[in-house]
């Protein structure tokens, strides 16, 4: 997964993990495959909702669903 530029200043391992979020994985299943904590994904999804201005999970999801994947 190539990181591309993106206007929120999102770090690779962000921009990593919204791509796994949008392919469906769960929190859990996103640590499994980063060999990451939970407690660190979730972090990281905070990270992500507050560079990315979201608030509420439903907005979250419209921005994760509207975000260009890397080629």
């Amino acid at each position: 997964m190539l990181a591309t530029t993106h206007p929120h200043d999102f770090t690779n391992k962000e921009i990593q993990i919204i791509e796994l979020i949008k392919k469906g994985l769960s929190s859990k299943e996103i640590a499994d495959q980063l060999f990451v904590s939970e407690n660190t994904v979730r972090r990281h999804r905070q990270n992500i909702a507050w560079k990315a201005g979201t608030s509420g999970k439903s907005s979250f999801r419209k921005f994760i669903k509207n975000f260009p994947l890397a080629n």
